[in-house]
């Protein structure tokens, strides 16, 4: 599904310019994530991301107060991922961009992107998440699993938002990333 979503073949949008500006704040958002695990508890990495995720984000903020939610219409679906993603990454952009993603319609956001952010917010008021995408940072730098509702019918809900199965597919994205993920976490999905 998230190929589906991605393929440009054959799409126009109208907003190139947001376009280019947003995959190159995409790009640098994820090179500032290189090595991520092996960085996460270095305060001055920590500090580092914190600004300029926070300089992004009010960047972002003012792209949605003129033209809306950057969207596959507008931006193409790399542009649209590419907004949602930075939005991802701060805390209080979060629940602005989930509802207007929401109110966006079918097609114009990653289903993916979207169920992730979903998870992020819930656990930010301290619900347990619906599609299993997150995991909480601990003390001793290992990535520990947040609790899901309904656990029997995960895999299903993962599929229809385009996500990949959580064990293994999912988990050992995170480890190649370098996340150390507290495996004692995970569940236990059902046969």
């Amino acid at each position: 599904m998230l190929r589906a979503w991605q393929s440009e073949a054959g799409l126009q949008w109208s907003n190139d310019s947001l376009r280019r500006q947003l995959l190159d704040a995409e790009k640098a958002d994820q090179s500032a994530r290189a090595n991520f695990g092996g960085r996460v508890q270095d305060s001055a990495y920590a500090r580092m991301l914190i600004h300029t995720d926070s300089a992004r984000a009010v960047w972002l903020d003012g792209v949605i107060r003129r033209v809306g939610l950057p969207t596959r219409s507008l931006v193409g679906a790399r542009g649209a991922d590419a907004a949602l993603l930075i939005a991802q990454h701060n805390g209080w952009l979060i629940p602005r961009v989930l509802e207007l993603a929401k109110q966006a319609g079918p097609g114009q956001t990653s289903p993916s992107l979207v169920a992730m952010m979903e998870d992020r917010f819930r656990v930010q008021r301290g619900e347990s998440q619906v599609y299993g995408s997150h995991f909480t940072l601990m003390p001793n730098g290992t990535f520990r699993f947040d609790p899901v509702e309904d656990l029997e019918h995960l895999a299903e809900r993962r599929a229809s938002a385009g996500l990949p199965p959580l064990v293994p597919d999912y988990v050992c994205g995170l480890e190649d990333a370098g996340m150390r993920v507290d495996r004692s976490s995970l569940p236990r999905v059902p046969d």
